[in-house]
């Protein structure tokens, strides 16, 4: 179930929600007050989503929360005295055995995408010889890596490759990017990262039509992968950041780039035309829709630029800014308007998703700051 679904499903129930400031909401408030009339200033925003993270991420129990509050917040962040990311680790790790060897890994029911964890870890530079004591034992970080790679099995990956390629064009150069698995099974990286990149451009291939002319911009596809693809084109940025160049990676990328840009204007108009109602859930619904779309696209494009795979036009960067002001209002009406209260309680799981897009948008914002 979508996002989208989620929420839509909640409000047809006849949830009526009262709007009220969240805990702390008199600081949040004070944060969301635009310092001119052009409305919350980048450097507020950033300071309010921090302060929803630390306010309702932050405690989280959910292994996938705590892993995007360690995205956000770094691997040395701490809950209670404890780093977030070993309460992380020591609740979601496991082990595999073939033959007389277990191996350790992140199973997918828990991480929800292969190697998602992984990413994280290498996103916020966790050391390598950094180890977590966990029920199945005590593994380093490049242990768990290198347990993930001797399990993975490219045929039966069926979900989308975005934070394998990730991993793997970043432990693997493309000049040696073979290994084998625990099983026998030789993996080429760069088979992935072109398998990868292919599903991305059919994923996206509404996109070009739309940026075509040849169709009108409509829900399709992409859609319905991860975050609306933005994660796709992510796992290729860090594959040409990684020094990968196959299947002309770097020109495939840019036009990929350049349809993010597209939709970073579409999108948010097509999210409108789609939920219309007055209903209060439902403007929480477009607002989050519109968070977790533009929150990621802002963190792609600024990861893109920080670490030069990216270089930005004057009229790219526009809409780059255009789009960190749409954020800031959006994250303002969450830090007052909205009642997140009624949502955690009527519907978790698209709470549990709200959570984990604001510690994107985080992120993203930061890259820009």
């Amino acid at each position: 179930m979508t996002r989208r679904t989620l929420l839509r499903c909640a409000a047809c129930a006849g949830l009526v929600l009262a709007a009220r400031v969240t805990p702390g909401g008199a600081r949040l408030a004070a944060a969301a007050t635009p310092t001119s009339g052009s409305g919350p200033s980048s450097a507020e925003t950033i300071e309010l989503l921090r302060e929803l993270i630390l306010q309702r991420a932050l405690a989280s129990t959910d292994p996938w929360v705590q892993a995007h509050v360690v995205l956000a917040l770094g691997a040395d962040v701490k809950h209670d005295g404890k780093f977030v990311l070993d309460a992380m680790v020591e609740q979601s790790l496991r082990t595999e055995a073939i033959g007389i060897k277990q191996y350790p890994y992140f199973p997918v029911d828990i991480e929800r995408h292969p190697f998602h964890f992984l990413q994280i870890m290498q996103a916020t530079d966790v050391p390598y010889d950094r180890a977590f004591a966990t029920p199945v034992g005590r593994f380093t970080r490049r242990e768990i890596i290198s347990g993930s790679e001797a399990l993975f099995d490219p045929e039966a990956l069926v979900d989308e490759l975005s934070w394998v390629v990730s991993v793997l064009t970043h432990e693997h150069p493309q000049n040696r990017d073979t290994f084998e698995t625990a099983r026998g099974v030789e993996v080429k990286v760069t088979k992935l990262v072109e398998r990868h990149l292919s599903e991305t451009e059919k994923a996206w291939a509404d996109t070009f039509a739309a940026m075509a002319g040849a169709k009108g911009y409509t829900k399709g596809v992409v859609h319905r992968t991860a975050c609306n693809g933005t994660h796709m084109i992510y796992g290729l940025i860090d594959a040409l950041r990684n020094g990968y160049t196959v299947a002309d990676l770097r020109a495939r990328t840019l036009r990929l780039v350049g349809a993010l840009l597209f939709r970073m204007r579409a999108e948010p108009a097509l999210i409108d035309a789609s939920l219309r109602a007055g209903h209060p859930l439902i403007r929480l619904n477009a607002d989050a829709a519109k968070l977790t779309f533009l929150g990621h696209a802002v963190e792609d494009l600024g990861y893109g630029a920080q670490h030069g795979v990216l270089q930005l036009t004057p009229p790219q960067l526009e809409v780059v800014n255009e789009a960190r002001a749409q954020l800031a209002t959006i994250v303002a009406r969450l830090g007052t308007e909205h009642d997140l209260d009624a949502l955690q309680e009527q519907v978790p799981q698209a709470y549990k998703i709200l959570l984990g897009d604001l510690c994107h948008a985080y992120r993203g914002l930061r890259f820009w700051s």
